[in-house]
This record gives structure tokens, C-alpha cells and sequence, in this order.
């Protein structure tokens, strides 16, 4: 009887601990499955946001006048159709940009803290490197508004306009020699003793081959913001800095919202002289270079920053710099 007995509880724990394992199995088997699912609703969700995105940036592919980029584009009237989603587009570069923005500029704008200078300014961009947040790199230098409002750190380089140093300073990064960066430096101070503009077409020659595939698309001689888009307080200061009647600055600000200006405008815009003579036609031109795109879809939302690569391709080309889905 005692040995009858001993079997039966060795059997019981043995049931007990088979029920055991299942049970553990099956809890198992059904955060797994509910993970799965979790996972195969959160593909779908991003792939709705991912269809909004690319339809924004098909319609801004397929605007009509494409060497131009203006608010009466077809892509500012474009909604998503029964999709619940909002979408939003911005224009991440027509703003001056913090890393190659000249000092003189920067001191006749005014947007300087009290008690800093550009000079320091140049010369912390200098000790620093590029920066690709603005904050709080900057913010001893201006208040939060501004450094929002004003600069960017989305943007190409202009061989034109950018400081000296800052261009020195963008060699080095790229290549880190910096005996061939203190070439290029001085091959820029020739240019700016000789008040020599560099047009697009002949950027490698002016700075060289070697240079040139080092750089590009990172340099080059296309114009660093959207005449349409920049924001008043740098119109208005970039036609202070170069002399333009500041009439001309409240034409164009009162016009933009429903003219499109195009490239062959900027001449009589800015007035024959200026046009020539200044680097202003290669601070404001009439396209983006990058744009932000912001989906919405309920609880879900996907950031997307593109780039447009320099030149006059048709359609244009167009890069994915980055990608944040939230949550």
C-alpha cells in the first residue's frame, strides 16, 4: 500500500508538473502570437505613413515649373483623401545657415546676444566644427527664437557666400589633411580679393578637380536659400547688407504668397548692379534644398528629411536623409 501510495504522488507531481510546462507553453505561444500581431499592426501603420510621405513628395516631383519651388505649387493644396492623416511640408533650408554664415553678415543682422560677437562666433566655429544641432551649440550666441527663426543647419555650402574659415574648416572634416584644406582655404581668399563670383558651370575648374569630388554636392555654387520661403527678417536684412532699396525687400514679401518669382526675375528683383556685382542672387534663389515632411495618422506620426541634389535635373533628385517614426 505505502509503495501503491508513493507511485500515485510521484504520478500526481508528474501531472502537475506536465500541466505545468504547458501551461507555461501556451502563455508562451500567446505573447508571441500577440506579439507578432502588435508588430504586423505596427508595420501596417508605418507603411500608411510611408504611403503619405511618398505621395507628398510625388506631387512635388511632378510640379509643372520644377526649377522653381513656390507656394503655388500644387503640392501646398495637396490633402490625403479619406486617409485620416495630415501631412505637413516645410522648408528646412531657407534660413541662413549657422555653419558658413559670414561675420559681417551676422553683424548687421543683429540677432547677436548682447556682450557676443561674430568674431567669437567664427572662432568658436573654428576651436568646434560643424554643428548639426543648433542647440545648444549656439545658444550662448542667441536667444532660442532666434536661433529657430533664423539659421538652420540644413543646407549646402556656397563657394560664394560661406566664411573662409568655415569652408576650411568643412575641407578638413571631409579630407583631414589639413595642408590640402590651407590650399583650398587660399584659393577662396584669391577669389574674394579678385571679387570673382563662381557660377555652377565652373565651380571644378575654379577650385579644382581634386577639390571638387572631395565637396560636392556638399560645396557648390547653387543659391542657399528660396527667395519664396526665406523668412522676412533675412530679406530684409541681406537687402540692408547689400544696399537694395528696401522697397524692393516689401515688393517681394508682399508679392511672394501669390507670385512665383522664377530665376530669370532675380536681376530686376534685385536690380541690375546688386545682381552682378554682390554675392546676393547666390544667398536667395527660387528653389528648396531641403525639405522636412511630417505625417500624422492618429497616435503615429513619421518625420522625413529629404535633400535635393544640386543642378537642373528634371525630375529632381532626391535624397532620404532621415527617417523618425513616433511612437
Amino acid at each position: 500500500m505505502k509503495e501503491r501510495g508513493s507511485a500515485s504522488a510521484v504520478v500526481l507531481i508528474l501531472i502537475l508538473f506536465l500541466s505545468a510546462l504547458f501551461l507555461t507553453a501556451s502563455l508562451s505561444l500567446e505573447l508571441s502570437l500577440r506579439q507578432l500581431r502588435r508588430s504586423e499592426e505596427r508595420d501596417a501603420r508605418r507603411r500608411r505613413l510611408v504611403a503619405e510621405a511618398q505621395r507628398t513628395l510625388r506631387i512635388l516631383l511632378e510640379d509643372p515649373t520644377p526649377l522653381v519651388d513656390c507656394p503655388q505649387d500644387p503640392v501646398w493644396g495637396a490633402r490625403p483623401q479619406e486617409s485620416g492623416c495630415t501631412v505637413e511640408l516645410e522648408d528646412l533650408s531657407s534660413r541662413l545657415g549657422l555653419n558658413w554664415v559670414r561675420k559681417e553678415l551676422l553683424e548687421s543682422l543683429g540677432a547677436l546676444k548682447p556682450g557676443s560677437s561674430a568674431q567669437e562666433l567664427q572662432q568658436f566655429r573654428e576651436d568646434t566644427g560643424i554643428h548639426l544641432n543648433l542647440e545648444p551649440a549656439f545658444s550662448e550666441f542667441f536667444s532660442a527664437e532666434d536661433l529657430n527663426a533664423l539659421f538652420t543647419a540644413y543646407g549646402y555650402f556656397n563657394v560664394n557666400i560661406g566664411d573662409e574659415l568655415a569652408l576650411r574648416k568643412l575641407h578638413f572634416v571631409r579630407g583631414g589633411d589639413l595642408a590640402a584644406a590651407e590650399e583650398f582655404h587660399a584659393a577662396i581668399q584669391r577669389l574674394r580679393i579678385e571679387k570673382k563670383i563662381v557660377e555652377p558651370a565652373e565651380m571644378e575648374r575654379r577650385i579644382g578637380t581634386g577639390t571638387y569630388l572631395l565637396l560636392y554636392p556638399v560645396l557648390n555654387a547653387e543659391p542657399a536659400m528660396n527667395l519664396h520661403f526665406v523668412p522676412a527678417a533675412i530679406l530684409r536684412g541681406l537687402f540692408r547688407h547689400f544696399r537694395v532699396p528696401v522697397e524692393k525687400a516689401e515688393s517681394i514679401l508682399a508679392a511672394r504668397s501669390s507670385t512665383e518669382f522664377t530665376a530669370s526675375d532675380l536681376e530686376e528683383l534685385f536690380g541690375k548692379e546688386v545682381y552682378e556685382q554682390t554675392p546676393l542672387r547666390h544667398y536667395l534663389g527660387v528653389r528648396t534644398w531641403f525639405w522636412q515632411v511630417q505625417v500624422r495618422c492618429g497616435e503615429d506620426s513619421l518625420r522625413w528629411v529629404i535633400a535635393r541634389l544640386p543642378g537642373t535635373d528634371e525630375p529632381a533628385r532626391l535624397r532620404l536623409l532621415e527617417e523618425r517614426f513616433s511612437p
